[in-house]
């Protein structure tokens, strides 16, 4: 993987000021508490829109991957010099900190933890390199990307702003600013939450286990349809779902 330093922590600040002033501006977002020192939780989550990517195998990743699993989700690219693989070797302390104390599935309600790399620059991205990228990190990691319109669909609702900047060879050597927190989907495939960078990882896993014990339940019993995911549909529906 070709690596080039480049550093943009101005931009990145400034593109996570635009998601929370203007993307999310229609949801209330209550002022930092000590209940949850690294998250941000959002009074009324944001249901994702459907999609469909490939993920790292060649295999279709879409809405449904979602249902029945807290979600950390992180949008970036292969190419990143040093944003991505600083994020996801903290979303592998995370996980393996779930592991370590047995919190990686909530037992009351069969409901998992996954992570989930989206790239952003599927023009370079190919299976491929997804799939050796991944490897680096966590081999249960999910890595998937989609055509630019796809992209642009899933991350606008739940405002990760991110743009290309051209280099020498604009075809093929250019970075790309982008958002860097990390999106914690809830089991109804809603953005619950999300992490802002500078990431504490012990932190976060251990606001992560409050978030979860506080709203699982709620996911897991509410009667109403979110979307496109209610949690209780049998493989049936979903197959209906996927064929509409």
């Amino acid at each position: 993987m070709k690596t080039v330093r480049y550093v943009f922590p101005v931009l990145a600040l400034l593109i996570l000021g635009i998601w929370i002033g203007t993307s999310l501006k229609n949801n209330d977002i209550p002022a930092p508490i000590d209940e949850y020192p690294s998250a941000t939780v959002l009074n009324v989550p944001v249901p994702l829109p459907s999609f469909s990517l490939t993920d790292h195998n060649g295999i279709e990743f879409t809405q449904w991957g979602l249902s029945r699993k807290w979600t950390f989700m992180f949008f970036g690219y292969t190419f990143c010099p040093d944003v991505c693989p600083m994020a996801l070797v903290d979303l592998n302390y995370i996980y393996g900190n779930l592991i370590e104390k047995g919190d990686l599935v909530e037992e009351k309600f069969g409901v998992g933890t996954q992570v989930v790399f989206i790239s952003v620059d599927p023009g370079r991205d190919t299976v491929n390199n997804l799939k050796e990228y991944i490897a680096h990190f966590n081999e249960n990691f999910i890595a998937a990307t989609g055509k630019p319109d796809v992209i642009d669909s899933l991350t606008r609702p739940i405002g990760v702003a991110y743009r290309l900047v051209p280099g020498k060879d604009p075809e093929n050597n250019y970075y790309i600013d982008h958002s860097a927190s990390f999106l914690l989907i809830d089991p109804l495939g809603r953005l619950r939450a999300y992490f802002s960078p500078p990431h504490k990882p012990a932190q976060i896993a251990e606001d992560f286990r409050k978030l979860r014990n506080k709203y699982t339940e709620e996911c897991c019993r509410t009667s109403i349809r979110f979307n496109y995911i209610k949690l209780g549909d049998d493989e049936e529906e979903e197959e209906k779902n996927n064929e509409k």
